[in-house]
């Protein structure tokens, strides 16, 4: 019986044959923008959709079904928490990396037990978003 991809291990995602699909939502136009172009930059991710609300988050994700959203969660018509909560009941396979301007020690443990794959502090940088995301992906 074949190992779905969420299953492999650690090892077998390089020989991935398709790459992961991304969706990006941001209020801030420009970090979006920057989030975006950097994981275009990689062979192993594409950009399938982007969304400056938790609401276009959910709709952009239930309408391509990425293999992973990165959330932030203070954005307008629907808060990231509310988004995390939406996503987790309508794509249980997708994962949620939330990405926050927040203090990941205060906000860490309940977005967590939300149902998010992993928390990443905002200011840490992006460069290590494609790894984050590549380690979040393979289990």
């Amino acid at each position: 019986m074949p190992v779905p991809v969420d299953r492999m291990p650690v090892d077998s995602v390089a020989v991935r044959t398709r790459p992961w699909r991304v969706v990006v939502a941001d209020d801030a136009d420009g970090l979006r923008d920057l989030i975006c172009l950097l994981l275009d930059l990689e062979d192993d991710f594409q950009v399938v959709g982007a969304a400056g609300d938790g609401a276009g988050a959910v709709e952009v994700s239930v309408a391509q079904r990425p293999d992973v959203v990165v959330l932030d969660l203070a954005m307008p018509v629907m808060d990231g928490m509310a988004a995390l909560g939406e996503l987790r009941q309508r794509l249980p396979g997708t994962r949620v990396v939330v990405c926050t301007g927040y203090d990941v020690n205060t906000v860490g443990t309940a977005v967590m037990a939300a149902g998010a794959a992993a928390v990443l502090q905002k200011d840490g940088g992006f460069t290590e978003l494609p790894a984050r995301l590549r380690a979040v992906l393979a289990g």
